[in-house]
């Protein structure tokens, strides 16, 4: 039996004078109006911005249709989305040219409208996925949605649009990079701002050889690396290794390849060591050993920068950190993390790498895909000349 709670100990005895009605909800209509402030600035302004307008956008589009179909905010459906992207708001945002004169709403403005409305929808109260037994969940949240932004992108990649970096990186300015990094390290004390530098030599390196999306590279564990046999890597590693030590990376779920391992891909220790992924990878790990155990290779930091947190990194997160470096070491002419993809696959085709190679190594599908990288005009958000 649970004992009596003692209401005296909590001032029950008191007596505070009660709000009347109006006072009372004049008290909630301001607290709670202060609170939406504060909770409005979780997000940038110009996210709340582009969210904002194209909610209004999708609630004016819904107006116009006939009343008696009952379509508002609150009970539209993933065909109404998909019938309001197709008709109304890929028309509107078309402002990408393709090299056939034609124009287009990019796959990454498409991306943005869904993702900014699935927030909106979320926030007029349409939780969780929507289904048949769920009629007023997240509209965007629905396999239909989902498929559509996919296929969405991948018919833009068809017909020529190319994705990411409108600069290539090269192999020159990633050595380059490494190089003032290296030198920014020896002239840092011992310690964890030496330990971030190592670490976005690191994250450079990788990308480059690798061939890697930001977004894979931020999610890579220790365990996605493997022996050249296939044994998972033993760790510690040791902290220097000899030219032709080889290791391959298998990372879990990629953009290409969903719910299993992508095809492992090798790189090797080789050549100047300080420009090595394999050879600085030892090197940074041995350096992280001193740490409590660590499960990313590559983590955003603490908010008093003094530690990692136990998490992988975002895309956007990796590109911030790379234009950081780039813009210190006055080498930043707008190469963003799908420039290391794009670069290396031109370097390749320059030096003779068959399409199918190039694929293989890159985890491209298709042949025209790696064909619209090969070509050596810039792309970003625009097509492939």
């Amino acid at each position: 039996m649970l004992p009596a709670i003692n209401l005296k100990k909590y001032g029950s005895t008191l007596q505070p004078e009660r709000l009347s009605s109006t006072d009372a909800a004049q008290l909630y209509y301001n607290s709670l109006l202060s609170a939406n402030e504060e909770m409005t600035n979780m997000w940038a302004p110009e996210t709340v911005s582009r969210r904002d307008k194209v909610m209004q956008e999708l609630h004016l589009w819904l107006l116009q249709l006939p009343a008696e179909l009952g379509k508002t905010l609150s009970t539209c459906t993933p065909a109404d989305i998909l019938v309001f992207m197709e008709s109304h708001w890929v028309q509107q945002h078309a402002d990408t040219t393709m090299s056939d004169g034609s124009c287009i709403a990019s796959p990454a403005g498409v991306n943005q409208c869904l993702s900014n409305l699935s927030t909106g929808f979320q926030l007029v109260g349409r939780i969780g996925d929507w289904c048949q037994l769920n009629p007023f969940g997240n509209p965007i949240k629905s396999i239909e949605v989902t498929q559509y932004r996919q296929g969405y992108r991948q018919k833009a990649f068809q017909i020529g649009y190319l994705e990411g970096s409108a600069v290539p990186m090269t192999q020159e300015k990633v050595f380059q990079l490494v190089d003032y990094l290296d030198s920014a390290a020896a002239a840092t004390p011992a310690g964890f701002k030496r330990l971030v530098l190592e670490c976005g030599t690191v994250m450079i390196l990788l990308m480059w050889e690798s061939q890697l999306r930001g977004k894979d590279c931020g999610k890579m564990t220790l365990g996605d690396f493997f022996y050249p046999h296939g044994e998972p890597v033993c760790y510690p590693l040791p902290s220097t290794v000899q030219d032709g030590f080889t290791l391959l990376l298998a990372p879990y779920g990629t953009k290409t390849v969903r719910g299993q391992r992508a095809a492992p891909i090798s790189v090797t220790a080789k050549g100047e060591p300080a420009h090595s992924f394999v050879h600085r990878l030892v090197m940074y790990l041995h350096q992280r050993c001193m740490e409590p155990p660590f499960r990313y290779l590559f983590s955003p930091l603490t908010r008093d920068q003094q530690g990692f947190k136990d998490e992988g990194m975002t895309s956007s997160a990796i590109g911030k950190r790379v234009k950081q470096h780039l813009e210190t070491a006055t080498l930043y002419a707008g190469e963003s993390n799908h420039g290391f993809r794009h670069g290396h696959i031109q370097a390749d085709a320059a030096t003779g790498v068959s399409t199918s190679q190039i694929g293989l190594q890159a985890q491209i599908k298709t042949s025209a895909i790696v064909e619209l990288y090969k070509n050596q005009a810039s792309a970003s958000g625009r097509a492939a000349k």
